[in-house]
């Protein structure tokens, strides 16, 4: 008997090292998947490594291995994303282990936990050990994280430094959105050209690309999207739809033709495909946009028809009916003041074409100029056409002195004003249906006002709107702060 004792604490010394050896062998592979950007891949390895250190400690919680066991079970949870079951192990773990290379790793986890739950400052705390660190591994990954709490607290400059100071595979990306996010957008683009060399995802592209539009504006993506198809690896759909969300960027920003030509772009690299089919719709959407007449709107109308006949892709969703529904309801010659105006306002708002819009509240004020539209439309022209803005002004100061809306231009809000919208509202209906480029419709009650406004076109770029004075995005983010 006394013989069996030391043989069945061997038996049991090597299950308990089977155990840890499969953890520890699952927290590699969970290492190597995160490298290689395969996060939802790399969870499962985790928590089947947090899972195979629970067993293991439970069967032998007084062995010489017990730390390591606890410590890979709240690492491996937080790093799945389980932060509530992490929580007891990774607080036992900071309370009881005093090995430092394990205490380090546990307040990671702790850091990662915190910033999952929205808690900057209390994963700032858990990293102070980390961030001075022996271990490359251990101090990176500790940079990375101190980089994330900066960001989250709006501290985009300190977020720069910790990231630039990571390895981890994610710091590359995490360092480009601070850099947008602090205004530095020439530093910004040109990490944009290390991800590339990098081989970032379309995903990752599609979030870098709008956010640097949304901060240093459509040009600076658009030269970062060339640099980064010269050098980036895939796949032609993947870069097409990149083109896509470029030119619809484009766009947005009132310039059409080199939306047109990154549409373009889309259909040669992926021709054939269901991308090419949606560019060809957005090239005619382009060419609306450039009209400056009906009668050339009428042949983008043609044109559109001829192309959805030819490809059946470019109607794929009911798109193409939608934005046929929207360009003849434009095109089409107006029966009543009321349908004109709102037609002007559906070239200026959904269809982006501004000097169209412009052209469509003169001829509105002209044809009709005892209209309850006419110094409203002439308003509304002011903003589009800028190089008639003196000629305009002059008409609303001798035709329509007395207007509310022209003493609104100078800065005055008469108790009129707010009558004449009411009117306006009325002669217009407030009840509106709204058409999408899904081919549905919904009922609406429009407010009238003389900016922008709908129907917005669900799947099309939310339409060019003259441009005001705005703060950037990072200084909005500073204000907040």
């Amino acid at each position: 008997m006394r013989r069996a004792l030391p043989l069945l604490a061997l038996v049991a010394g090597c299950t308990y090292y089977n155990a840890m050896w499969s953890a520890e062998r699952f927290a590699k592979d969970a290492r190597r998947l995160e490298a290689d950007g395969r996060e939802p891949e790399a969870r499962a390895q985790w928590a089947r490594a947090a899972v195979k250190a629970e067993s293991a400690l439970a069967r032998h919680p007084g062995s010489r291995w017990a730390d390591d066991a606890l410590v890979l079970r709240g690492e491996g949870m937080a790093r799945a994303g389980m932060c509530v079951l992490a929580a007891a192990p990774i607080a036992k773990a900071l309370a009881t282990v005093s090995d430092a290379p394990l205490r380090e790793r546990a307040a990671l986890a702790a850091a990662d936990c915190a910033l999952a739950g929205g808690r900057p400052v209390e994963a700032e705390q858990a990293l102070t050990g980390p961030l001075a660190s022996n271990d490359a591994r251990r101090r990176s990954r500790a940079e990375y994280l101190a980089g994330r709490a900066a960001a989250v607290r709006l501290e985009y400059e300190t977020a720069v430094l910790h990231f630039r100071a990571s390895r981890e595979p994610g710091a590359l990306r995490a360092r480009a959105d601070a850099l947008i996010a602090a205004g530095r957008i020439v530093e910004a683009s040109a990490m944009l050209d290390t991800i590339a060399a990098a081989t970032a995802t379309e995903t990752e592209w599609a979030e870098l690309l709008a956010a640097l539009a949304d901060e240093g504006g459509a040009p600076a993506a658009s030269a970062a999207l060339d640099r980064m198809l010269t050098r980036g690896r895939l796949p032609f759909a993947a870069g097409a739809r990149l083109m896509i969300a470029d030119g619809d960027r484009l766009l947005v920003a009132g310039a059409p033709e080199p939306a047109a030509a990154r549409y373009q772009a889309a259909i040669a690299a992926a021709p054939g495909s269901v991308e090419a089919g949606t560019a060809r719709l957005r090239v005619q959407r382009a060419a609306a946009a450039r009209a400056t007449s009906r009668a050339e709107l009428a042949l983008v109308v043609a044109e559109l028809r001829r192309v959805t006949q030819l490809d059946p892709r470019v109607g794929t969703g009911g798109g193409a009916r939608g934005v046929l529904a929207l360009l003849t309801q434009i095109a089409d010659t107006p029966t009543t003041p009321g349908a004109g105006f709102r037609a002007a306002e559906l070239a200026r708002d959904s269809l982006a074409a501004l000097r169209l819009a412009g052209r469509l509240f003169l001829d509105l004020a002209a044809a009709d100029p005892g209209s309850l539209f006419a110094p409203k439309a002439l308003l509304a022209a002011l903003t589009l056409l800028p190089d008639r803005h003196d000629s305009i002004v002059g008409v609303l100061e001798t035709t329509y002195a007395g207007s509310p809306y022209t003493r609104a231009l100078h800065g005055e809000a008469p108790l009129a004003y707010a009558a004449a919208e009411d009117s306006l509202a009325r002669e217009l209906g407030l009840r509106l249906t709204v058409t999408s480029l899904r081919g549905d419709a919904r009922d609406a009650t429009l407010p009238l006002r003389t900016g922008p406004r709908g129907p917005w076109l669900e799947e099309a770029p939310e339409p060019a709107r003259p441009r005001a004075a705005k703060p950037s995005a990072a200084a909005e983010r500073r204000e907040r702060q």
